[in-house]
């Protein structure tokens, strides 16, 4: 008798007037008794593990739910059913995650499940007993097929198309000693004759937040992610990239068809992050030169805490100018002493440069009337003797609030190399 064969006497076990599934209604906690075997006290020194709780326990409890389907109709999932699967082992693939981990997890799963509806039926039914492990036997063979089939699918992209080991090509570049193409051409590698240069930084993950283990993997995830991401391009010449979790350098072929706006979204959407970034345009030979300006324009946005996102040398001109030291940027930072007094004028002032000079916005953000901003304004022009609502008073104030900043952060953390 096969397992479909069997439904109805399947369905009919019962213990104490509960099915056989019964014991699996709560999937959660039966991922958590398989959990709780290989996650300690966080006192004690955690065993090796190659990915988060929260992951494992997800994929428990799905099996859970799923052999609890299967025990109670007899039949095994739709095709359907196997995208939750087939999602995850590409993701996992992505991240690192090692193939054996997961399977490990989906048979504790199943094999639980099981026990447990083992368990609440009479012990006497062997027939139908036989049944139900034929039916879980059969499940894990679906879900094991559909998750190795993801899984190694995705491990193959990224074995064809991942990044290549690009740290001599790019510092060979990046410092100008005239044997980048030679060492291009030993890799076998092809050069383009003008790179756009982009400069990154990538802030921590939410998840990096946690004990120096885990922090130390969920960064490594991130990273993963990031290079999978990078790899994804197209073209006969493919990007020049150096990169750690906190940031790195890409060379991207300046070619139709290449965007760096699209590159830096792709590569925050990918490391679930707000990643910042400079770029600028360059031919092969002058590289070394460009470089070194935009790492320093990506150390002045991240002092002057900016908006994430991509920047050009165009967009942080005036910017770079004030940021020169000396004689100027001191006479700047006092054109706003006269505001220090009052705890309301400077941050009304830095929300209207802000804002564009939209009056109703900076009134928004501040949550105050427009009448109110209207009032501090002309309280800085009393103050200053320079006019806010006049561009000519706006631009040296506007100077002023970035001097000001510099000189207030000039730390020993704000001049770390990137």
């Amino acid at each position: 008798m096969t397992a479909t064969d069997s439904v109805d006497t399947a369905q009919e076990e019962y213990a104490g007037g509960r099915r056989a599934s019964d014991r699996l209604r709560t999937p959660r906690e039966t991922a958590a008794r398989m959990l709780n075997r290989y996650f300690v006290d966080p006192e004690d020194v955690p065993p090796p593990r190659d990915c988060a709780r929260g992951e494992l326990d997800d994929m428990a409890t799905t099996c859970s739910e799923l052999a609890a389907g299967v025990l109670d109709s007899g039949r095994l999932p739709i095709a359907g059913a196997m995208d939750t699967f087939r999602d995850a082992a590409t993701r996992w693939a992505r991240d690192g995650v090692p193939l054996g981990r997961i399977q490990h997890a989906i048979n504790e799963g199943c094999a639980l499940g099981l026990r447990a509806a083992e368990s609440a039926v009479n012990r006497e039914a062997g027939a139908a007993a036989d049944d139900r492990t034929i039916l879980i036997m059969e499940l894990l063979d679906v879900v094991t097929e559909a998750v190795s089939d993801a899984y190694l699918a995705e491990f193959r992209t990224l074995a064809q198309n991942g990044p290549r080991h690009d740290v001599e090509l790019l510092d060979a570049l990046l410092t100008g000693d005239g044997t980048a193409r030679r060492i291009a051409d030993r890799m076998g590698a092809l050069l383009a004759e003008e790179y756009h240069v982009v400069a990154l930084h990538f802030p921590a993950h939410a998840d990096e937040g946690g004990r120096r283990g885990d922090a130390a993997m969920m960064a490594a995830r991130k990273l993963r992610r990031i290079h999978a991401a990078l790899a994804v391009h197209n073209g006969d010449i493919a990007p020049i990239a150096s990169i750690s979790a906190t940031g790195g350098t890409v060379l991207l072929p300046d070619v139709p068809g290449a965007d760096v706006d699209q590159l830096v979204e792709r590569l925050a959407d990918a490391g679930q992050i707000a990643v910042t970034a400079t770029t600028g345009s360059a031919a092969i030979d002058d590289i070394s030169v460009t470089a070194p300006h935009l790492y320093e324009l990506l150390s002045l946005v991240r002092r002057l805490h900016y908006t994430p996102g991509t920047y050009r040398i165009s967009d942080l001109v005036f910017e770079y100018q004030v940021s020169r030291p000396g004689l100027g940027r001191q006479h700047l930072v006092t054109l706003i002493d006269p505001l220090r007094d009052s705890v309301d004028l400077l941050p009304t002032l830095q929300a209207f440069v802000d804002s564009d000079s939209n009056r109703k916005k900076t009134a928004t953000w501040l949550t105050v009337h427009p009448n109110t901003v209207d009032y501090r304004l002309k309280r800085v022009d009393q103050l200053t003797g320079l006019d806010p609502m006049k561009p000519s008073g706006l631009r040296r104030l506007h100077a002023a609030l970035i001097a000001d900043r510099l000189e207030a952060r000039r730390t020993p953390v704000d001049e770390r190399s990137l």
